[in-house]
């Protein structure tokens, strides 16, 4: 953010004045909006609010192409029942209603999502030892390029025509043609090639599906440290953990990262190549500056900013 930059905080949402700017008006916006996230566990949240009425706390999530409000929330503003649908998580599926809203606000800024997908986050909450009232997922910023930092726990949202990339930050290639979710390459083990999804919304450093280690026993320094449950919308999948050897991401060479073996569900298990997730833990290290229209993502290395 410059001096042509916005800045909108926790406290002013919390009074819940309209947002000044939104994603649905792209050439409205100022040249960079950041919003000031809070950083709880590692995962990202902000101050929501749904037509105007104060929503309590949404995280910030790149692994989700769904915007979802908690099934309690829905029912304390009275949104209405729309159609039904499905979601895809760790443990497998899960039935909600969409329920279309006026106006949602994140961090005070206007999103671009005209229903959200109300889904029980109970077991989310519990677990994260504080109230998680919905999610914002990546495609409620409306394809605009974004800068995600862990270490200043600020969103940065850019106006397309104001957009510069960082400048000596190198630059990688990305997908996003699986839902809109940002996707990179990575090799583990001996050249092996893997897509991992860039998941905010995800606390392990790095899950791969459960067929890698089956068909890549050699690729994990000890062959099983622990098993597990990993939860999350759709319930719960027994994983395996580990450490893989060699990891090369984002032009760095790592070994001995912890990795997490999973069975793969949905639309992740029916893809001809493997994909997994990078998670908040990994992401912490990370400043990444995103544009879905390019296809490119710029990715600064500075582990410890975030502690």
């Amino acid at each position: 953010p410059g001096a042509a930059g916005t800045r909108t905080d926790q406290a002013s949402v919390a009074h819940l004045p309209t947002a000044s700017f939104s994603v649905k008006q792209p050439s409205a916006l100022p040249e960079s909006l950041t919003i000031q996230l809070r950083n709880h566990r590692g995962y990202l949240f902000a101050r929501a609010a749904v037509n105007g009425h104060d929503a309590g706390l949404f995280m910030f999530d790149t692994g989700s192409s769904l915007g979802v409000v908690s099934t309690g929330v829905a029912g304390r503003l009275r949104l209405p029942t729309g159609e039904s649908g499905t979601a895809t998580g760790v443990g497998g599926t899960q039935a909600f209603d969409f329920r279309p809203i006026r106006r949602l606000e994140f961090g005070g800024l206007e999103m671009t999502d005209a229903r959200l997908a109300a889904i029980s986050l109970h077991g989310m909450s519990r677990g994260l030892g504080t109230s998680v009232s919905g999610m914002i997922g990546i495609r409620s910023l409306g394809g605009l390029p974004f800068t995600l930092d862990y270490g200043d726990s600020t969103l940065t949202v850019y106006r397309r025509d104001a957009f510069k990339p960082p400048e000596g930050v190198p630059v990688f290639p990305a997908r996003f043609d699986l839902v809109g979710l940002p996707m990179i390459t990575a090799e583990v083990g001996n050249g092996h090639k893997v897509w991992l999804i860039l998941d905010s919304g995800a606390d392990n450093a790095l899950t791969l599906p459960r067929k890698c280690l089956e068909q890549w026993p050699q690729i994990v320094s000890v062959p099983n440290s622990g098993a597990g449950a990993s939860s999350g919308i759709g319930g719960s999948v027994a994983s395996t953990q580990t450490w893989l050897k060699e990891f090369k991401l984002l032009g760095l060479n790592l070994k001995d990262t912890p990795v997490t073996f999973e069975t793969a569900t949905g639309a992740l298990a029916r893809q001809s190549k493997p994909i997994g997730r990078i998670g908040g833990e990994m992401l912490k290290n990370f400043r990444l500056t995103v544009d879905p229209r390019s296809g490119r993502i710029w990715a600064q290395w500075m582990p410890g900013e975030s502690e």
